[in-house]
C-alpha cells in the first residue's frame, strides 16, 4: 500500500497537487497474508488509521461487517417514512397507488441506496 501511495503522491506533485493529510485516513482490513496493521505516510507524515468511515453515504468498516451499514440504512428509511406521516400518509386526497410510488421512490431508495455494494 505504501508504495501505491508514494506514486500516487509523486504523480500529483506533477500536476501540481498534494494528497491532504488532515482528510486522507487508512482502514486497515487484514487478510491470510496481512495479519498486522502498517503505518502509512504520505511525504513523512503518518495517516490516521481508523476502524470505519463513511464514503458518498455508505460505511465501511475495518471487519468488512454490514450490520452497521444495515442499521443506518434503516433508521434512515424509518425517519424518511416519519416525515412523510403528516403531509402524505394521513391525507385523504391522495391516492393509494399515488401514496405507493412516494413509498417506493423515497422510503425504499434510501432504504436501498448501495445496497448493490453490500457484501455479505
Amino acid at each position: 500500500m505504501q508504495k501505491i501511495l508514494d506514486a500516487f503522491s509523486d504523480a500529483s506533485k506533477k500536476f501540481g497537487l498534494k494528497i491532504n493529510i488532515k482528510k486522507t485516513e487508512v482502514l486497515y482490513q487484514p487478510n491470510s497474508t496481512r495479519t498486522r496493521e502498517e503505518d502509512i505516510m504520505v511525504d513523512g507524515n503518518k495517516l490516521n488509521s481508523v476502524l470505519e468511515f463513511t464514503y458518498l453515504g455508505r460505511t465501511i468498516s475495518s471487519n468488512g461487517c454490514i450490520d452497521d451499514e444495515i442499521q443506518r440504512r434503516m433508521a434512515r428509511a424509518r425517519a424518511s417514512f416519519g416525515r412523510l406521516r403528516q403531509r402524505l400518509w394521513t391525507n385523504h386526497h391522495v391516492s393509494l397507488r399515488v401514496k405507493g410510488k412516494i413509498y417506493r421512490a423515497i422510503v425504499l431508495s434510501t432504504l436501498l441506496y448501495g445496497a448493490e455494494a453490500w457484501t455479505g
